[in-house]
């Protein structure tokens, strides 16, 4: 097995903090990297090569590449055994313009199925090892657009044997039960949502922890995942108030989502819905409460706290110090997240996988989720400067009218200033996608032995690839290469074009809004 490095990569690596030693420049949160805490467990030069022989060097599709009873590796590994085929796939029947799911043969969203977690510290996890976590779930196929790839992501509810849900820890992470086990299919890279989310979890209060591993379906050998923990209440996650029944108030997460056909009891009814800025479809999803938890007054509480918030921001006292914005958001944490969306180029940014919430005597929030598109990683154009050359939250709900605001352009210049001088620095971004290269190693090779055909996109459907053709990665490395240098291109770019933010909340830009 050889070992896996990116040459143009090597200068930088030299740099990076060794260990597990935490960042700390400006604010800061403690964030666990696996790839840093991990024990060095294997030798990339001598790692057991479980692929069979008939491999070439160039990848080939094979689902039997993988010989699963002699897998041997230094990620976690995750085995699932189910009695039926996984629910959760789309399809469409005689109506073209609303897409269904299968469901189970009972009629069910969630397959009940087995989990095992074999996560050693001191030595390579193979099938056959005693597991450390082990545990009925329910699972079912998830995701948006991903739902179609062929490298399927699931989410997962781990549960007691009657039915009810169960907390456990995985692979370290924060015990929990509901849990995004994420197939990286169109990220070549595989990384990009553990890159982001842990750069994230450096600078906000709260971004979903995340974990490398490899899955064994009912015997099948399915490539690299990253378990997530999902945006959702709990120790370690949000922390909010529950619902209080006598006083009709409670803690609440709304996620921003786009759906034709959006659940009318969770679809909140505020007012950032009749400013006409949202994307068609796109309306503010309640997802904590749940449903079952959420009642009709409830749900009344939570438009109204909302749009007391949004009223506020879309007034001509918006950033008044008496009546204005300020007085609801943590600015911060806003601060951050903008900058985050503009570094990654989430063109998802307000219409979906954007996630608020706040505690009932608390301030609103924002909660990164999904980079899998991110840094042009998307269908979009064959002109690279289309996804690069432009800032992409500028017209999202809410920071429409927060650019407004002289003193929110200026504090995000300063903190992209400050940022771009220690974590998101040139070299310490090189360095920490290396280092990621180096810690996947000869699971790469298990993963592309698999899946490697998607590195032709003629082998592929349009819903798994990019478009146009040129666009898709040939390679691994290329597709790492890609990556690193549309990372670094953006930070060039935002340094030279930052200050441009200031067009936004310009006298001539705001005169309307102002008194």
């Amino acid at each position: 097995m050889r070992k896996r490095t990116v040459a143009w990569l090597t200068l930088a690596a030299a740099v990076v903090v060794s260990g597990a030693a935490q960042l700390t420049f400006g604010k800061m949160q403690t964030r666990i990297h696996q790839h840093r805490e991990a024990a060095p467990a294997y030798n990339p030069e001598t790692a057991l090569n479980c692929i069979r022989e008939t491999e070439t060097s160039k990848y080939q599709y094979d689902e039997n590449a993988v010989d699963v009873d002699q897998l041997s590796t230094h990620l976690p590994l995750v085995i699932i055994e189910t009695d039926e085929e996984i629910p959760g796939v789309p399809y469409y029947d005689d109506d073209p313009s609303h897409r269904k799911m299968t469901l189970t043969s009972s009629g069910e969203e969630f397959l009940v199925a087995n989990m095992k977690i074999i996560n050693q510290d001191d030595k390579l996890n193979t099938p056959q090892d005693p597991p450390s976590l082990k545990t009925q779930i329910r699972i079912r196929v998830r995701g948006n657009t991903s739902r179609w790839f062929d490298k399927q992501s699931f989410a997962i509810k781990t549960i007691h044997h009657n039915g009810e849900n169960k907390k456990v820890s995985m692979m370290g992470m924060e015990a929990d039960h509901d849990w995004a086990l994420h197939g990286p299919f169109l990220d070549k890279t595989l990384m990009r949502n553990y890159v982001a989310m842990n750069l994230a979890g450096e600078l906000m209060d709260y971004a979903p922890d995340v974990r490398f591993c490899e899955v064994v379906i009912n015997g099948e050998y399915r490539g690299v995942y990253v378990m997530m923990e999902t945006v959702s209440t709990g120790k370690g996650r949000i922390e909010i108030e529950k619902p209080n029944k006598t006083r009709n108030v409670t803690g609440y997460i709304v996620e921003l989502d786009n759906d034709t056909q959006p659940d009318p009891l969770s679809e909140a009814k505020n007012f950032t819905k009749y400013t006409q800025i949202l994307r068609k479809n796109a309306f503010f999803d309640i997802r904590y409460p749940k449903n079952e938890a959420l009642t009709l007054p409830l749900k009344d509480y939570i438009e109204r706290d909302l749009s007391r918030f949004e009223k506020a921001l879309y007034s001509f006292d918006y950033d008044t110090q008496r009546y204005g914005y300020k007085n609801f958001i943590d600015v911060d944490e806003f601060v951050d997240y903008f900058i985050l969306m503009e570094v990654f180029v989430q063109h998802d940014t307000g219409n979906l996988s954007t996630f608020f919430y706040k505690d009932v005597n608390g301030k609103f929030k924002p909660v990164v989720w999904d980079f899998n598109n991110s840094l042009g990683n998307v269908s979009e154009s064959s002109d690279d400067d289309y996804l690069i050359r432009q800032f992409v939250s500028v017209q999202a709900p809410w920071f429409t009218m927060l650019i407004k605001d002289e003193d929110f352009i200026h504090q995000v210049i300063y903190r992209y200033r400050q940022l771009r001088a220690g974590i998101l620095s040139d070299e310490r971004v090189s360095a920490y996608i290396q280092e990621v290269v180096d810690y996947l190693g000869p699971a790469v090779d298990r993963n592309f032995a698999v899946w490697g055909y998607s590195f032709d996109p003629g082998n592929l459907d349009k819903r798994n690839k990019l478009s146009p053709e040129e666009k898709n990665p040939r390679s691994y490395e290329a597709a790492v290469k890609q990556f690193h240098d549309a990372y670094l291109e953006r930070l060039a770019w935002l340094d030279e074009n930052i200050e441009v933010l200031k067009q936004y909340c310009h006298e001539s830009a705001v005169k309307k809004y102002n008194h």
